[in-house]
């Protein structure tokens, strides 16, 4: 598929994902909320892809929400902006559940909802002059959006997320990697191979248990122990009779790298 407003580049299994908006600092629009769902069905479905890296195009990994959009858009219209609304949830949720694990290389400014699509990738490395930021309470609006009031303690900890939602203050990507927020801190031209040295350890893994981890995790934050451990088992009994397993013994015994095949 040709998209508008992403540019996708696909090497040794990795699928490089850049917001391709840079006159408009990589905002956020309907456009792009629908081909991000689109991509991320699309990445899912190509078994040549193991690992994601998502980042912005530009100097900035995303400034949020087009301000042109909410400029002409009629905010009194509740049914049009619970419709808006619900589409940015739907791509939340669809990022969230990607059986691919996605690094995010957060360059310059992710404000906003960018900030919340860093926090959907399952490894943040972030330039040492980036700046995260969700200011939604500074605009009169709630403190919290796209799924940050749910992600954001489960990262960082309650006390943070209320002082990031509820204050709105911008962070440096130092302050993000001491309260856990991004895994690692580079200088601008080391992000994009920092993030792939990630991707590529992770398109190495097995994408059968890469896949059932991420099942594992993203169905931890909504269930109790006794039921996690039950659906651990089940997720460990399913790989115990791939093939991938088969190799990852035989690898071990033999002293070699794997070459798991999803299978």
């Amino acid at each position: 598929m040709v998209y508008s407003t992403l540019s996708v580049k696909k090497s040794n299994r990795i699928a490089t994902v850049s917001l391709n908006r840079p006159e408009r600092f990589n905002a956020l629009n309907a456009d792009v909320i629908r081909e991000l769902a689109q991509l991320a069905d699309d990445l899912d479905a190509d078994d040549e892809v193991r690992a994601i890296i998502l980042t912005g195009k530009g100097k900035n990994f995303s400034a949020g929400g087009d301000l042109e959009d909410f400029l002409k858009s009629d905010c009194t219209d509740k049914r049009a902006v619970m419709a808006g609304a619900r589409a940015y949830d739907f791509l939340i949720l669809r990022l969230m559940r990607l059986k691919k694990p996605m690094v995010a290389a957060i360059n310059g400014q992710a404000i906003g909802g960018g900030c919340c699509l860093s926090l959907c990738c399952d490894i943040r490395i972030a330039a040492e002059d980036a700046t995260l930021w969700l200011p939604f309470i500074r605009l009169g609006l709630a403190g919290a959006d796209m799924g940050s009031s749910w992600l954001l303690p489960r990262i960082v900890g309650l006390g943070k997320a209320n002082e990031l939602l509820l204050i709105g203050d911008s962070i440096s990507s130092r302050e993000a990697l001491e309260i856990g927020l991004v895994n690692k801190v580079v200088p601008p031209d080391h992000l994009l191979k920092e993030a792939e040295s990630f991707a590529i350890k992770l398109a190495a893994g097995p994408p059968l248990g890469l896949a059932v981890t991420k099942a594992a995790l993203f169905r931890s934050y909504s269930t109790d122990l006794e039921s996690q451990l039950e659906y651990e088992a089940a997720a460990q009994g399913f790989c115990l009779g791939t093939e991938d397993f088969q190799e990852g013994l035989k690898c071990l015994l033999e002293k070699r790298a794997p070459s798991f095949k999803g299978k």
